[in-house]
């Protein structure tokens, strides 16, 4: 604890903003593994007993299904049978106003995660400058034969290009997982309301044909 305390006072000024984005990007991190990990459902599942329920005239069973199952492919197929009877067009017009909804939930602090990878190594570059200038002062004030002021200029130099890359290199790693995700969710949202309305078309041509 005492060696990490050490590189972060010898990293200079900038590592303490360097320290606050990465512990707000692990936290941001965190809690989408967390709620996207939930988000994840077995759509076959749910659509098993939603195809069931609207093969028995009971919507409002099949919308029970979906309010008891947690997530974004849930809400999205509550959302279209609530729908079932109107146009096609105002199905696809209420289906996509319920993806619109759901998109931003999913990609929530995302955009701040990617601020942070920007971000990052810029300040460690920033750091290298202020470490730099104080390297120059050092020499321009005769003490070069100080070896710990020399080293104290190189050392905030290095430790804070170090850290910003590291903290970018990561978070670059998880928000790419995360994206990773929210396109799977994204996709199984548009697999079952697909096949949901797949599903209604067919049962009424039977009935027609019927």
């Amino acid at each position: 604890m005492n060696a990490i305390f050490d590189i972060i006072s010898k990293g200079g000024p900038v590592m303490w903003p360097l320290l606050i984005l990465s512990v707000v990007a692990l936290g941001i991190t965190i809690e989408r593994f967390y709620n996207l990990r939930r988000a994840m459902i077995d759509p076959g599942k749910l659509m098993n007993k939603v195809k069931q329920a609207l093969k028995n005239r009971d919507s409002r069973v099949a919308v029970g299904y979906c309010d008891a199952t947690p997530g974004p492919v849930a809400r999205v197929l509550s959302a279209a049978i609530d729908l079932l009877g109107l146009s096609s067009e105002e199905i696809k017009e209420g289906v996509e106003e319920a993806f619109l909804d759901e998109t931003p939930r999913l990609e929530r602090g995302l955009a701040t995660l990617s601020t942070i990878i920007t971000i990052s190594p810029l300040l460690g570059l920033l750091g290298t400058i202020t470490g730099l200038m104080k390297l120059f002062q050092v020499i321009a004030g005769g003490e070069i034969g100080n070896s710990e002021a020399l080293s104290g200029g190189i050392a905030e130099a290095l430790i804070t290009t170090a850290t910003g890359l590291i903290i970018a290199i990561i978070f670059l790693i998880l928000h790419n997982l995360l994206a990773t995700q929210v396109e799977k969710i994204m996709n199984q949202m548009e697999k079952a309301v697909t096949e949901l309305l797949n599903f209604i078309r067919k049962e009424v041509r039977d009935e027609t044909e019927g």
